[in-house]
């Protein structure tokens, strides 16, 4: 046999293997996250590799599964091109009978500064009201193996603690829907690879390649890397590790939280000060962060140096004194000698959000009925809703 056809031959069964590879890793993720599958779920879709690769391996799964599947994609608008990509991905779609929308950003949501961190908080937002609206309860996204090694550099440098460095988990909550990242064992190679088998153009993002943001930094050293891979597979297994250390903590956590912590459902925490002073250091300053993630309305926690100044301050605070911190004011409770800690009166208001068609979430703290004029309950979106959220 001429080596062009042995080599012919190999690269499909090279295809072949890729492609069952990554079928089995949805067949996979399904069998273990959904006691009954949905009826209906939806993707979020760029157009580049990773996402338009998880498109096609669900739209594979839902057609044999009879699940109705939704594409999303978000114009965000920020560079020359992306709605013309939008409308050329809108018709490969259309081509392959995938149901899919064009959601775009408005032009007056997109940030001046802290871009990355304020698209990907409309971009959610936007998915999200889509989700509630057609009633569907899963997300997919299409983040990978690299994309989990990337993550983990670019929190160490900024100085995440444990919490922030271990791996994403394949299901989380995101309001009322469940986001789902089948992909996270997947290396990218491997998407492309499929794409290209399957014959399935894909587009490039320009803004991959503009060295102001830190993830291009952090992606272009990686790769960079003489055995790349091989050190992103490490990378990977370290913060898995640390995510089972951080499911261990959370545990400890909440069981100290319960001794030292009160709340009402003004959105106000008591912080019992000698109870407090009894946990380990490490355990007491991730639960005074959670409070004030909590009382803040904020969606990240406190740089870390911050946090250890504040809670310096507060220990020592005396009667009629009051500190402020992360949109929140620390002041001793005139009935005891606890300290009360309460939103800040002139920190500015969140943006009011959709919760469900019935329901807002109003300053990122509370829910209320669109019916209503006053909030009727607090929104945890920490793990101390797991000891404060009656339902």
């Amino acid at each position: 046999m001429p080596i062009v056809n042995i080599f012919r031959y190999w690269m499909k069964v090279v295809k072949i293997c890729k492609h069952k590879m990554l079928k089995n890793a949805i067949e996979t993720f399904f069998k273990n996250n959904f006691d009954e599958l949905p009826k209906t779920i939806a993707v979020a879709v760029s157009g580049g590799i990773d996402s338009l690769a998880l498109t096609f391996l669900l739209d594979e799964f839902c057609r044999a599964k009879k699940i109705k599947l939704h594409a999303i994609t978000i114009d965000h608008k920020m560079r020359k091109g992306s709605s013309d990509e939008a409308l050329a991905l809108a018709k490969i779609f259309v081509k392959n009978k995938i149901a899919h929308e064009i959601l775009a950003i408005d032009a007056a949501k997109i940030p001046a500064k802290n871009i990355e961190a304020s698209l990907r908080e409309v971009r959610y937002d936007l998915l999200y009201g889509y989700c509630t609206k057609h009633k569907i309860e899963h997300l997919f996204l299409a983040h990978h193996q690299n994309d989990c090694a990337e993550n983990f550099l670019i929190r160490l440098f900024r100085g995440s603690q444990i919490d922030g460095l271990s791996k994403m988990k394949e299901v989380s909550q995101f309001k009322k829907i469940k986001l789902c990242r089948p992909l996270l064992d997947v290396k990218k190679s491997d998407l492309q690879k499929y794409l290209q088998g399957q014959k399935i153009k894909w587009f490039e993002d320009e803004s991959n390649l503009d060295k102001k943001f830190l993830r291009n930094k952090i992606r272009k050293f990686l790769m960079n890397l003489e055995e790349s891979e091989l050190v992103q597979e490490r990378i990977v297994k370290f913060s898995e590790n640390l995510g089972e250390i951080k499911e261990f903590e959370d545990e400890i956590l909440l069981e100290n939280a319960k001794k030292c912590l009160k709340f009402n459902q003004k959105g106000e925490f008591l912080l019992n000060l000698e109870e407090y002073k009894k946990i380990p250091t490490k355990i007491a300053q991730k639960i005074l962060s959670l409070v004030l993630i909590e009382i803040s309305g904020n969606i990240y926690k406190p740089r870390f140096y911050g946090l250890q100044n504040f809670e310096k301050e507060i220990l020592k605070l005396e009667k009629g004194k009051k500190k402020n911190f992360y949109g929140c004011m620390a002041k001793i409770d005139k009935n005891s000698k606890n300290l009360l800690i309460y939103r800040e009166e002139n920190s500015p208001q969140k943006l009011t959000q959709n919760f469900d068609e019935k329901t807002q979430i109003i300053d990122g703290r509370f829910l209320q009925k669109k019916s209503m004029n006053k909030p009727y309950k607090f929104y945890f979106r920490t793990i101390l809703g797991r000891i404060f959220d009656s339902k």
